[in-house]
């Protein structure tokens, strides 16, 4: 149990302080927690999805051929492990975000017989960072066309609503957001970039087993962003805000508004499965009361 006040962090087999972690990182000479890593979030202090996030991770580290020095259940249940520790300090309606990193190590020594570090780690997430995003939307721009403007074109000045890039590939089919995986809707049907050219993310494997659920077809293939533009609506999927609707794509306004009734549909299921309504609390902890 924590009873310092301070959030507990695993370094190399190890729960500790995290002001002690990052003063033996430095020891090290590790400058930053980089290197390959994953990050859930938590819903009433449970992690969600821990294993399908752990899995990407080995799965990203057997490809570099890095031994992380635990079993994927060794790290799952040293994640559990500080996830435990710092849960009572959690306020109510507040969350975690939890961060595995594996680190390779420049030393090789006889105190580095694995040759990298792991650390998992604790953060607040500020759930009242996403509330104007499911009520007004983000725009999207995409930045072969446009310049990522400090706001969205001629008109998000007035709302505020973020602005975030929607990548192409060279071969100008639409891939993903920056921190995001998108898909948007026309006539009923949820269009999925094709996953060949994306990063797969848990969230939005999520989406498309709720979509199944709830009987919503998808289609997978390459789009255009004038496909988006004759769409009705559009989401992204992230694993901190779950789903944010999208107002708009390069200024052009989407008809069904925000959020359109698939996303809202699907808003609706991701709070039924993690029985929290994520959506309202972001609201109760928006910046502006």
């Amino acid at each position: 149990m924590n009873l310092s006040g301070e959030l507990l962090t695993y370094l190399d087999g190890e729960i500790m302080p995290h002001s002690q972690a990052m003063a033996a990182l430095e020891a090290k000479g590790v400058a930053s927690a980089g290197g390959f890593y994953d990050t859930e979030r938590t819903f009433d202090g449970r992690v969600f999805r821990l294993r399908q996030h752990l899995e990407r991770l080995y799965g990203g580290l057997a490809f570099a051929k890095i031994d992380a020095g635990l079993s994927l259940d060794e790290m799952e249940r040293a994640t559990e492990r500080v996830l435990e520790g710092n849960r009572r300090m959690l306020r109510p309606g507040q969350e975690y975000t939890v961060t595995q990193v594996v680190s390779r190590r420049e030393d090789t020594g006889a105190e580095a017989a694995s040759g990298v570090t792991v650390v998992v780690y604790c953060q607040p997430l500020d759930v009242g960072a996403f509330a104007a995003g499911y009520v007004r939307g983000v725009r999207l721009v995409t930045p072969v066309t446009y310049g990522v403007p400090d706001s969205a074109p001629g008109e998000g000045a007035k709302d505020g609503a973020q602005v975030i890039p929607l990548m192409t590939n060279q071969e100008g089919s639409i891939t993903e957001c920056s921190g995001a995986n998108f898909m948007f809707v026309r006539d009923g049907r949820i269009k999925l970039p094709d996953r060949h050219n994306v990063l797969p993310g848990v969230s939005m494997q999520t989406v498309l087993e709720l979509a199944d659920e709830l009987g919503l077809a998808v289609d997978e293939d390459d789009y255009c962003t004038y496909d988006v533009y004759t769409a009705d609506e559009a989401f992204i999927s992230s694993t901190r805000f779950c789903i944010l609707p999208v107002a708009a794509v390069n200024g052009y306004k989407l008809p069904a508004g925000v959020p359109g009734h698939t996303t809202a549909r699907l808003l609706d299921a991701w709070r039924d499965l993690v029985g929290v309504d994520f959506v309202r609390r972001a609201l109760e902890h928006a910046p502006d009361g």
